[in-house]
Parts: C-alpha cells; sequence; structure tokens
C-alpha cells in the first residue's frame, strides 16, 4: 500500500504544481480575451511568487491562505474521495479537506517553487464553456512547450480553480485516481493515517 500512497502525495504535488506554475515572465498573447478568471490565475502565480521570496511569518501565512482560497479544496477533496465522500459526516469532511490542505502546504506549494522556477507562460486567452472558465496558458522549457489550461468556475463570488488540464490530462481527474486506488486496498481510516503520518514527517531540505 505505501507505493500507492507515495503516488498519491505525487499526484498531489504535480496537481498543485501546476496550479501554482512560478515564472519568469507572463505575458498575454493579444490574440486572447483576457477575463474575470484570468485576473484569478496572474493574481494566484504573483502569491505564489512572493511566496518563495517572503522570510515573514506573517505575510508568508497571507499569502498561503490567499493561495488556499484560488483553489477548490473542498471540491477536488469531494472528487478525490468519490463514494466515501457521502460516508463521511461534516466533521469528517473537514477534517480530509484540512489534511489536503496542510500537505499542499506543507509539500505541493514549495516543490512548486522548486520545480517550475524560470519557466515562461504565454497566456492565450479565456474560453466560456457553460458555467465555466478556461484560461489557456502554454509554458515554455528548453525542451519544449506544454499546454496548461485552468478551468475556474464562480463560486461565492469569486472565481476559483477546480481542474487543471496538463496536455490534455485532468489533473483533478489523477489524482482522484490516486485516492481511489489506495482506498481500494486499504480503508479510509488507513488513508488518513498515512495522510497524517506524511505531515508528520519533517520537510525535505530544498535543492540548491
Amino acid at each position: 500500500m505505501r507505493p500507492v500512497f507515495s503516488r498519491l502525495i505525487g499526484a498531489l504535488i504535480c496537481a498543485s504544481a501546476a496550479f501554482v506554475l512560478i515564472v519568469s515572465s507572463i505575458s498575454t498573447s493579444a490574440a486572447g480575451s483576457e477575463g474575470p478568471a484570468t485576473a484569478t490565475v496572474k493574481q494566484l502565480l504573483a502569491s505564489i511568487g512572493k511566496l518563495r521570496t517572503t522570510t515573514n511569518a506573517a505575510q508568508r501565512d497571507k499569502l498561503i491562505a490567499s493561495i488556499d482560497s484560488s483553489l477548490a479544496l473542498e471540491q477536488l477533496s469531494q472528487r478525490a474521495l468519490g463514494a466515501q465522500w457521502s460516508k463521511l459526516d461534516a466533521k469528517e469532511r473537514a477534517h480530509f479537506v484540512g489534511l489536503v490542505k496542510q500537505l499542499l502546504e506543507k509539500i505541493a506549494y514549495p516543490n512548486a517553487a522548486q520545480f517550475f522556477t524560470g519557466l515562461t507562460v504565454d497566456i492565450a486567452g479565456e474560453d466560456v464553456q457553460g458555467g465555466r472558465h478556461i484560461v489557456k496558458s502554454t509554458v515554455n522549457r528548453g525542451s519544449g512547450a506544454i499546454s496548461i489550461d485552468y478551468v475556474l468556475q464562480r463560486v461565492g463570488g469569486h472565481w476559483i480553480v477546480v481542474d487543471v488540464i496538463l496536455d490534455r490530462q485532468s489533473l483533478a481527474d489523477s489524482m482522484a485516481s490516486q485516492f481511489q486506488a489506495t482506498l481500494k486496498s486499504g480503508s479510509y481510516d488507513d488513508l488518513v493515517a498515512q495522510m497524517q503520518a506524511r505531515l508528520a514527517q519533517p520537510p525535505a531540505t530544498p535543492s540548491p
């Protein structure tokens, strides 16, 4: 069960790293149409950029809270657990969402900065698909370009990221697949225990 959980944590890191790409520059294509969801994505990127260089604890807490509020953490958690979500009461759901949030803050957000520093993202525009807006972008790196589309939905008066499509693959689906594999090989309590154990480990020292 351990290898499966390791892949689960990897999915969390990859998904949130795509959510919070750190870039050296952001440009908007003149052909694209910039809308309100694009502004949310740009603000998210800006907050992560500041998080990487901010040492003041209070300011870091504010930046992390801003990043968290831009992501649909409860919706992603519900999607990840699938049928198991309906078996949980309100307290258990809040606890699980809290664990996901802590894993992102402790592991994924710091790793996102390390993985994606120095890349350039071109925002090509914003499309509307039903009640969702798709912010299209391309990340340019030495080995080629990667398309990353941010899927946002308006909730409680502001836009939040509900999924990221990385080269046509839904990262929310990938994350859900890993959680479901872990649940299938064990129990929900096992999953929670492994998440708590991962949080108890000391943070890895970033590579220079």
